[in-house]
C-alpha cells in the first residue's frame, strides 16, 4: 500500500526535495477540480463530485 502512496507523493513533489508544499499539493488538486467541473460553472454538482472518487482496485475472487 505504501508503494502507491510513495509514487503519488513523488508525482506531486515537483522540485524533488522530499517535501510536499502547499503549492505543489494545491496545483494537483486544482487540476483535479477543474477536470471534474465538466460544465465549467466553478462548482461541482453531486454527479461531478462523484467522478472524483478514487478508483477501487479489483478484488480477486477466491478459487477455493
Amino acid at each position: 500500500m505504501m508503494s502507491t502512496r510513495t509514487a503519488a507523493f513523488r508525482k506531486l513533489d515537483k522540485d524533488r526535495n522530499n517535501l510536499l508544499t502547499f503549492e505543489e499539493w494545491a496545483a494537483a488538486t486544482g487540476d483535479r477540480f477543474a477536470g471534474a467541473d465538466k460544465d465549467k460553472s466553478g462548482g461541482l454538482s453531486r454527479a461531478e463530485f462523484a467522478t472524483t472518487a478514487p478508483k477501487r482496485a479489483a478484488v480477486a475472487k477466491c478459487k477455493c
